[in-house]
Order: C-alpha cells, then structure tokens, then sequence
C-alpha cells in the first residue's frame, strides 16, 4: 500500500475537498485525486461520498481513515526523529479562543518561534465553537479554549485542563454606582458583549435569568480593547479578563464594579488531535505559554481587587 495514497486521502477527508487537499500537499488537483482513485481500487471500496460538500467519507472510508491517522503519525515520527532530531516540523496550526484577551496569542508565538525556528506557524484568534469546529474538521491541530465551569471539549479529542479565567465587571469611570452592588441593581443598565455565543455572554445571561432580571444588550461586537473603548464612553458594562483591564489604553477612563452575587468564571481547556504525532512538542509548548499567560491573568486579578477596594474605601472615607 502506497503512503503517499494514503496521505491524499487523509488530506481529502481533513479539508473537505480535493483542491483545500492539494494546497496542503503542495500537488495539483488531478494528481490527488488519481492517488485516492489509486487507494480506492486497491482496497476494492469506494472511501468518499463524492456527492456531499464538503466531501465526506463513506463507511468503509471512515474505517480507513481512523486506521491511516496513527499509522501516518508514525511515518511523521519516524520522519521527525531521524531528519528532524526529534523536533516538531512542517505545519503547525493553532488557535487561542478570543475570549483570553487580544494579546493572548503572543506568548504561545513567542515560545514557539524561538523553540522550534523551522516550525511552520498557522495561528487563529476566534470563538471557542468556531475553534472547536476547526479542530473537528481536522483544519487545526490544537487550541486554548474556554468554557462555563463544569463543561468539556468532546472526548475525541486529546484535552488538558489548565485553569480558570476569571472576570471583572467594568464601567466608565464618569458615571457614579454605590457601594454593595447586585445584579439587581445592574439589572437598569445595557451590556457590551461578544457578537458570537460565548461562555462569558452565556455566563451573563443565566446569572440575570436565575434571578428573573431583564439582560440588556447595547453592542455585540468582538475584541476586548473595543469593548472596553465603548464602555469607556459609557456606553454600557461589559466583563473581561482582569490582564486585559490592566493593559487598556482606556483604563483611566474606568472602573472596576464589585458585584457581590456575580463572578464571572470561566474554565480554560487546552485540545488537540489524537493524532497529533510529532507536533507533540508544539502542543506541549503551546500548553505551557497558555498556563504562564494565565498565571499573568492571575496576578492582574489580584491586582485590579486590591485596586478596586483601595477605590472603595477612598470613596467611603
């Protein structure tokens, strides 16, 4: 059995289509296709339903597709080991879910370029569905995420638990709110948060549902730093990581609310493909520049606490 045939279908199976295949191999459409035609005839089967978009595999194809993973992943091994010395090569494609924070993604670039200079960066800053979706689809092979405490990534894919985001509720500084805040009290004023479903808008929305309290949504909009230049402007509350805060340009211009029956909290996964061969390396260095990220989220937390009950008692004496 040829590798290189097994290679193209996995290709094909991985992005949907023989032409995504081919960019990915670096091979022209019909010489992938003739590759799977040839797999095709040496296994007797049909391995893709050809007349689904994006293409899929038909039974017989999906058995030979979670055969041909790990027997590839050994080849890239062996590759890895004796060309490579061990190191990770080729292509590595990540995600950091938008939700830490718009710099979030600099530490897992730094430590990657400067461990594996040879790697092949492909990094994406999206929502946690739309990474989940990416890593399904085999498109990536590994991304931090986040979800509401007490949920999972599926157990298809490999996981590593790496802690807790928490959040804080922010305001402009220019308007006026007392002290012993409750949603309740919040429950008057509009919200900015994430155009797509996230775990902090959900987080949001069940906190004001359990109390039977109206949510209001001024602005769906992506990106922590606009989120906060529009609450900075007073046009609504918005919650974001405590090293966010602490980083903004606007954050003179804001204060941070004690709410004392909401904290927002969210759980941050580490997944990855089963199959992730000899990018074990990367993923392992992707998890560690994901933990020092947090433990500088952690410390920003801190930080922005003692911050606000300075403020507090400053304004009650």
């Amino acid at each position: 059995m040829n590798l290189f045939d097994l290679e193209s279908f996995v290709a094909v199976v991985d992005s949907g289509s023989v032409m995504a295949a081919a960019l990915r191999l670096h091979l022209t459409q019909s010489a992938v296709t003739r590759r799977v035609q040839s797999l095709e005839e040496e296994l007797g089967v049909s391995l893709l339903n050809r007349q689904m978009r994006p293409l899929l595999p038909t039974r017989a194809g999906q058995s030979a597709y979670d055969l041909a993973k790990p027997v590839l992943a050994t080849v890239n091994n062996l590759k890895s080991m004796v060309v490579h010395d061990g190191k990770p090569s080729g292509e590595f494609r990540f995600g950091v879910v938008r939700g830490l924070g718009d710099l979030a993604l600099l530490d897992p670039v730094r430590c990657l370029r400067k461990k594996f200079p040879e790697l092949q960066l492909h990094a994406y800053v999206q929502g946690t569905r739309t990474l989940l979706e990416r890593l399904q689809n085999k498109t990536i092979d590994a991304a931090v995420l986040l979800f509401s405490q007490g949920a999972e990534p599926p157990t298809s894919l490999g996981t590593v638990y790496l802690g807790k985001q928490s959040g804080i509720v922010v305001a402009a500084k220019s308007l006026s709110y007392s002290d012993g805040l409750r949603l309740q009290d919040l429950s008057c004023h509009s919200w900015i948060v994430n155009a797509e479903d996230c775990a902090t808008r959900r987080s949001l929305e069940d906190a004001f549902g359990r109390q039977g309290l109206a949510f209001r949504i001024a602005i769906e909009a992506d990106g922590k730093d606009f989120q906060l230049s529009m609450a900075a402007r007073g046009l609504g509350l918005t919650v974001v990581p405590s090293q966010v805060y602490q980083t903004s340009l606007f954050r003179d211009q804001l204060q941070v609310l004690r709410v004392s029956d909401f904290s927002p909290a969210q759980d941050v996964w580490l997944a990855y493909s089963k199959y992730i061969g000899h990018q074990e390396k990367a993923v392992e260095c992707l998890r560690y520049a994901a933990l020092q990220y947090l433990e500088g989220m952690e410390s920003a937390c801190l930080l922005t606490n003692n911050q606000a009950a300075f403020a507090s008692s400053e304004m009650a004496g």
